[in-house]
């Protein structure tokens, strides 16, 4: 990591507002927990939780514009760091941006609140973190990094159209509209996972990395493109073969990766299982079975266990510390998965959907709990090595 800010300025802000990930993972694992947490206390019927837009909307909602874009905004405004050498947000710039972050999590359950000015909050902190990361990437002309701004936008596009669906009373479309933002961080993380996890996989073992092929890269993402059309426009008939043919298109992808090198690294099979994860959830839906199941296992695995697998990592590494994740993450990685599988399998089985969906959030909470337990000291301390950041 580059050396590229000023010791003495770099001491006199608190550790946790240094860099972008550190507060952002650990609140977003921390609303991780609570979103899965109060959702399925609501749907037991063990407390009465009413939210703006009701605990259906609220959770996934929360999951995706709450928890997964916390992580995005911390993992890319501290990597365009890396990438660019413009030194990354932090002191009161980012701690401004947290607490953008931060108010509609915390107004979105009182319904006291204008829901009209939760919106405004709500829809405010995507764009404000694509200008971050545009003002560092355009600085040096680094046009290739330029290509998660417009992501970042249509994700805040996605998230105005999920707002104003449920103004209109119209509930499903404000559904379909999450179901489309969660396609694109699937994007998102198609895109940063064809980059880090070959690169991760060469690091730490004898893979040689492969050079990209166009094609499958160009396909990935237009077969995902294609994919959030037919599902905001109700094109049923297309959906199911879309998503087959991303399906094959992104196993094929993943496949090149070099994964038989994984298996005696956590740090490395928990990122490839994840990602596995992605070709299984768009497998499912092309198959015609039901599409909680195939969505879960893209939103828990190709999202949430993406999120956790690389959450361990970055965190070791930008705090100066070995890759060597405590053994209780170790756990924390099969626990993320075991959630996955219970969640999908809560879709399959109807009969059981309550029991198995109170288990996938037990071993959700308990995945996330140890990251917060073991990595929220390192987030919260200066580095271990004594640089900057």
């Amino acid at each position: 990591m580059l050396n590229i800010h000023d010791p003495r300025k770099t001491e006199s802000i608190p550790p946790l507002l240094r860099l972008g990930f550190r507060p952002f993972f650990l609140f977003g694992a921390a609303l991780s927990v609570l979103g899965v947490v109060l959702w399925v206390l609501a749907l037991s019927g063990a407390i009465n939780f009413q939210p703006h837009g009701g605990a259906y909307w609220w959770h996934g909602h929360e999951m995706l514009f709450g928890f997964v874009t916390a992580i995005i905004a911390g993992f890319l405004l501290t990597a365009v760091q890396n990438w660019t050498g413009v030194p990354g947000l932090g002191g009161n710039k980012l701690l401004a941006l947290v607490l953008l972050w931060l108010a509609p999590r915390l107004t979105l359950p009182i319904t006291s609140v204008p829901f009209e000015l939760v919106m405004v909050m709500d829809l405010t902190f995507l764009p404000a973190v694509a200008l971050a990361l545009g003002h560092s990437v355009t600085k040096v002309k680094q046009w290739r990094n330029l290509v998660f701004v417009p992501m970042l936008l249509l994700m805040a596009s996605l998230n105005a159209l999920s707002y104003l669906a449920l103004t209109d009373g119209n509930a499903i479309q404000a559904q379909k509209a999450l179901h489309g933002a969660a396609l694109v961080v699937i994007m998102i993380v198609a895109l940063l996972g064809g980059r880090v996890i070959p690169f991760f996989t060469e690091r730490a073992s004898a893979y040689q990395r492969k050079t990209n092929l166009w094609y499958l890269d160009a396909g990935t993402f237009v077969s995902l493109l294609m994919l959030i059309g037919a599902l905001i426009f109700d094109l049923t008939a297309l959906q199911r073969p879309i998503a087959a043919v991303a399906a094959i298109i992104i196993l094929l992808r993943w496949h090149r990766w070099g994964w038989r090198h994984t298996l005696g690294v956590p740090l490395l099979w928990s990122l490839h299982l994840s990602y596995l994860c992605i070709p299984v959830g768009l497998g499912i839906i092309a198959m015609g079975l039901p599409f909680s199941a195939g969505f879960h296992a893209l939103a828990a695995g190709g999202m949430g266990g993406m999120i956790l697998a690389m959450m361990a990592r970055v965190s070791l590494g930008h705090t100066g510390r070995m890759l060597e994740p405590p053994k209780a993450m170790v756990a924390g990685f099969v626990l993320v998965l075991l959630a996955v599988v219970l969640r999908v399998m809560a879709g399959l089985i109807p009969a059981a959907y309550l029991p198995l969906l109170i288990a996938s959030a037990v071993t959700w909470g308990l995945a996330f709990g140890i990251f917060i337990l073991k990595y929220g000291p390192m987030l919260a301390s200066p580095r271990a090595d004594g640089r900057p950041g």
